[in-house]
């Protein structure tokens, strides 16, 4: 039995928007993924450093930028003893984390426009970001952008957390030791 794809009205499959939808949801699942790393890591190094990080591993009630917060703070503290270099390095790299929490944030809650204009018979995005003020002179604040920016950016996020793994692989012989439990 085949799947055929089911379109409006029997109009064709747009090759644009269809890839921008592949692209949407790789970016979705790249976050989950990532989002799902950041707790199983925050889980071991909560115990790692004898702190209890459990209350950080609800996602139903905890949002995944306190559970970078927590994990930046375990993390340059594991790591303090690697120097400013690496510190510098992480506190970088949890900055991009955020930034693509806050991206993959915008993107999905967001509205698209598919295709948004044309230059140079290029088909462009348009997204913009989600917002209730209908203000006739608010500001435009839309967004343009190609599907091959689009591709750069998710390609981007599927990224960080192999950047992750890099730096800790990086400077984790300067790791401080994991300390004995304390009694209770």
């Amino acid at each position: 039995m085949s799947a055929k794809k089911s379109t409006p009205q029997g109009q064709q499959p747009d090759p644009f928007e269809d890839a921008f939808h592949r692209l949407l949801g790789r970016l979705v699942h790249a976050h989950a993924r990532f989002d799902f790393n950041i707790g199983l890591q925050l889980n071991w190094m909560g115990s790692y450093c004898q702190q209890d990080a459990t209350e950080l591993l609800n996602p139903l009630k905890v949002q995944l930028g306190n559970r970078l917060k927590k994990l930046k703070q375990l993390i340059l503290e594991i790591y303090e003893p690697a120097g400013a270099e690496a510190l510098v390095a992480f506190k970088a790299w949890f900055k991009r984390a955020d930034e693509a929490r806050a991206l993959r944030n915008d993107y999905v809650h967001g509205r698209w426009g598919m295709p948004g204009r044309t230059i140079d018979a290029e088909p462009l995005l348009a997204f913009i970001p989600l917002h209730w003020d209908m203000s006739p002179d608010r500001p435009d604040d839309s967004i343009s952008m190609s599907i091959e920016e689009f591709a750069s950016q998710v390609a981007a996020v599927e990224e960080l957390f192999a950047d992750y793994w890099r730096l800790t692989e990086k400077y984790k012989q300067y790791a401080k030791p994991n300390r004995p439990a304390i009694p209770t």
